[in-house]
């Protein structure tokens, strides 16, 4: 299980766009959004979805000002403990 608490922070203007576009990453949750365009994510890892992958993507998101990693939990699999652990 590898899963980050992310702040995202949208340019004044662009909130509704960010969250479409966070709508639709898989392994993002929004959880909470202000009014001044600010989320509280979650990402999770996921089959073929690497979390820091997405989190380098939330930074790269149209509209976004800032994408700060504020969490981060990981524990190794029990079903894959011999598996190697990516970084």
């Amino acid at each position: 299980m590898n899963i980050c608490g992310i702040l995202v922070h949208a340019r004044p203007g662009h909130a509704a766009s960010v969250r479409g576009q966070m709508d639709t990453m898989p392994g993002v949750e929004i959880h909470r959004e202000t009014p001044e365009g600010r989320f509280i994510v979650t990402v999770e890892d996921l089959p073929g979805v690497d979390v820091a992958e997405t989190v380098l993507a939330l930074h790269r998101l149209p509209g976004v000002l800032t994408a700060a990693l504020v969490y981060h939990h990981f524990e190794p699999d029990p079903e894959n403990e011999d598996a190697p652990v990516k970084a």
